[in-house]
C-alpha cells in the first residue's frame, strides 16, 4: 500500500515546517463540539478574535488601558492574528518580529471532530527569550481556553448572521492594512 496517504500528524504541522526545532512548542487538541466548519481560516479567526477573549481578560485589558491613559501614555494596539497561508485543512499564522519567530498552525484533524493548534517559537535574541518567558508559563492553557471557546464563537456568528463562511470584517481590514489582501490587484 505505497500509495496510501496517511492523515496529518502532530509532527506534520505547518507551524513546524518553518521552525523544525523550536525553542518553545506546544500542541493543543480540542473537540469542535459539533460545529461543521471545514475552513481552517475561519477556525483560526474564531480562536484569536476579540469576541472569543474571556470577559475577565477583556476587563483586565480595559483597566490597564485606563490606567495608561491616566499617565498620558498610549496603550499598545490590540494585536490581531490573521491566517497567512492555508494548506489543505490547516491555516498558518506567521507573526515574526526582531526578537521572535512565531508560527501558529490551526488544523482540522481527519473527520472534522478535532481541532489542533500547534505553536512554534524560535528566539532571535536574548530580548526575545526574556519577552516570551512569562507567556511561556501560561501559553498552552491560554490557547486551550481560546480553542475550546471557538465553537461557541462560530455558533454565535452563525446565529447573528455573521461570518460563518468567511473572514471577519476586522480580519479583512487588518489584512488590507498589512498589504496582505487576497483581493488586492497584483
Amino acid at each position: 500500500m505505497a500509495d496510501d496517504i496517511s492523515p496529518p500528524t502532530v509532527g506534520g504541522s505547518l507551524a513546524l515546517r518553518d521552525i523544525p526545532i523550536p525553542d518553545y512548542c506546544d500542541v493543543v487538541i480540542v473537540p469542535t463540539a459539533g460545529v461543521e466548519e471545514p475552513d481552517p481560516r475561519v477556525w483560526a479567526d474564531a480562536i484569536f478574535s476579540h469576541e472569543n477573549t474571556p470577559l475577565s481578560k477583556r476587563g483586565a485589558r480595559a483597566l490597564r488601558d485606563e490606567a495608561i491613559r491616566l499617565f498620558d501614555m498610549v496603550p499598545p494596539p490590540e494585536k490581531e492574528y490573521v491566517a497567512d497561508e492555508v494548506v489543505g485543512s490547516e491555516a498558518l499564522i506567521i507573526d515574526d518580529d526582531a526578537n521572535l519567530r512565531l508560527r501558529i498552525g490551526v488544523a482540522l484533524l481527519p473527520g472534522g471532530e478535532l481541532l489542533q493548534v500547534t505553536t512554534a517559537v524560535k528566539y532571535r535574541s536574548v530580548r526575545g527569550r526574556l519577552a516570551f518567558a512569562p507567556r511561556r508559563l501560561m501559553h498552552a492553557a491560554a490557547v486551550n481556553t481560546l480553542a475550546r471557546r471557538a465553537p461557541t464563537t462560530l455558533r454565535r456568528r452563525t446565529m447573528v448572521g455573521g461570518t460563518s463562511g468567511g473572514r471577519s470584517l476586522t480580519g479583512q481590514a487588518t489584512r488590507r492594512a498589512l498589504g496582505r489582501s487576497s483581493d488586492a490587484p497584483r
